[in-house]
């Protein structure tokens, strides 16, 4: 395990730092839009195979040309370097469950854990059989349909899948994470029971919601075929398969993941079981290619030229240096409408701490949250907010440069909106420009909100591998700096046990069961 980072505050990197960022406070976002060169000095594109390219542009940042150095100056300090290195080699990176993170190793060419390996290849055959009709139920039909019971990390990652790479030939799914019940219903009133495989994904297999949403659509399906009829029309995925054996799945329909694959980071792992089934093995082995690209970008490219690197250490210095309380996530693309949930889970619930990896309070404000939904209809939400409000943000726009489909004019005048957006929070409006307006005060804006765009060649399975993979990093990096263990999540332990508790209910309970 690469050694814990210390106490930010006590290195001479942060003090350099933190006096830059008072400077930066006062300097003018659309003075240094105007700078010569400005995109060229402050933009980053990475070409890979097939004509497939990445392209930040973090011209809107609140940059100087001094101020990359400064920041990747504190990252060597805190030892990034190291870090980096020992979450590809395997070595204890979680260190409160002493545990590996072998997210990389399970989008690797070839898994050194045997086990990731091994449940590549089951899944990966699962799946085939499945889609050629060979997979049958209990009354000897080809289950057709797909429901996903999973919650967080198990329902997430395959429900973005899907829902961004799903086409005229995806196998039908449904995803149930909600204990409510609402999810649970829709998906059986349109599902077949002769027909339908529910995959239950749970790492722990004891997650609460997950096992009580497949104890009634493991009941609504005895009802309709019969007591035996579960063994033929249930998968499962977990970490514990002793488990799923008690549960009733059968041997050849229970896949496995390693405990050292957290929940967040599973849809590489046999957790994104549901997606290989709609979606077919080509298109997920191109996934898993895009993911593994850029950790090879990840290790290899140089500071200067390493795009998470750079984005975790712009979202450090605008959140940690320059007080954006909020962190904004507005992809222009409708494919992409399931990215904001997905990021804010891998985002907050990895960086989202109050103790640093050593368990002493953490130094400064931590992290913002992240807000976020599809661009076009943020500009009438959260994006009159980031505009006017008292509080700084700043914002991740991503788009797809060639989006294909039939409508490529309505695409390219959702990008110019995009750039619209960019310039407006960062020029803003002042008032003394519109001061013969008797609503100038109500029309102004501040401006000076930083934002980067993040431009896909196009939205394909390897585009999106290499997107998750870059946030992925990008969370570390950040993590890296803050001193945090982004691989484990004991906020959300404690109020499972006081739910599962009587005695800790407050009164309002009382109401609610009656």
């Amino acid at each position: 395990m690469p050694p814990i980072p210390g106490d930010i505050a006590s290195l001479p990197e942060w003090d350099v730092l933190a006096k830059h960022a008072a400077e930066a406070r006062e300097w003018r976002l659309d003075e240094l839009l105007d700078a010569p060169g400005r995109f060229g000095d402050f933009s980053l594109r990475c070409d890979a195979p097939r004509g497939a390219a990445l392209l930040l542009d973090f011209s809107r940042q609140r940059l100087s040309g001094e101020t990359p150095g400064l920041l990747k100056a504190l990252a060597e300090a805190r030892g990034l370097e190291s870090a980096r290195a020992a979450l590809f080699a395997g070595e204890v990176v979680n260190p409160s469950e002493n545990r590996a993170a072998l997210h990389p190793d399970a989008r690797s060419a070839n898994p050194a854990n045997a086990l990731l390996a091994e449940q590549r290849e089951r899944v990966g055959a699962f799946a085939r059989r499945f889609r050629a009709g060979e997979v049958l139920g209990a009354g000897g039909k080809p289950l057709k349909r797909i429901v996903n019971i999973g919650i967080g990390g198990s329902d997430l990652g395959v429900r973005l899948l899907c829902s961004a790479l799903g086409n005229e030939h995806s196998r039908p799914v449904d995803f149930v994470a909600e204990l409510d019940g609402v999810e649970l219903e829709r998906a059986l009133s349109r599902s077949d029971p002769a027909e339908t495989l529910f995959v239950v994904c749970s790492k722990s297999f004891s997650t609460a919601e997950t096992l009580a949403n497949a104890y009634s659509a493991r009941h609504w399906l005895t009802a309709a075929l019969g007591e035996d009829a579960p063994r033929r029309h249930f998968a499962a995925v977990s970490a514990n398969a002793e488990a799923m054996a008690a549960w009733g799945i059968e041997p050849d329909r229970a896949f496995l993941m390693p405990d050292a694959v957290g929940g967040r980071y599973s849809v590489w792992s046999a957790a994104g079981l549901s997606a290989w089934l709609s979606l077919g093995s080509a298109c997920m082995n191109e996934f898993l290619d895009g993911g593994r690209w850029l950790d090879r970008h990840f290790m290899e490219a140089t500071p200067q030229k390493n795009m998470p690197v750079l984005m975790g250490l712009l979202a450090f210095w605008n959140q940690s240096l320059l007080d954006c309380s909020a962190q904004l996530l507005l992809p222009y693309d409708t494919r992409l409408k399931r990215l904001p949930a997905y990021l804010q889970q891998l985002e907050m619930e990895s960086l989202g701490k109050s103790a640093d990896a050593h368990g002493r309070p953490l130094e400064g404000k931590g992290v913002a949250a992240l807000l976020g939904m599809t661009g076009s209809s943020a500009q009438h939400s959260i994006l009159q907010w980031a505009q006017q409000g008292v509080r700084a943000s700043s914002a991740d726009f991503i788009a797809v440069r060639d989006a294909g489909g039939a409508y490529p004019r309505m695409h390219s005048e959702a990008l110019r909106q995009m750039l619209a957006q960019a310039e407006a929070l960062a020029r803003g409006l002042p008032q003394n420009e519109i001061a013969s307006d008797p609503l100038a005060a109500h029309k102004a804006l501040p401006g000076g909100r930083p934002s980067s765009i993040l431009l896909l060649e196009r939205l394909d399975p390897w585009h999106l591998g290499a997107l998750i993979a870059l946030y992925e990093h990008k969370v570390f990096v950040q993590a890296t700096l803050l001193g945090v263990n982004p691989f484990d999540q004991w906020g959300v332990e404690h109020a499972k046990r006081l739910a599962a508790d009587p005695r800790s209910q407050p009164p309002l309970a009382k109401l609610l069961d009656d």
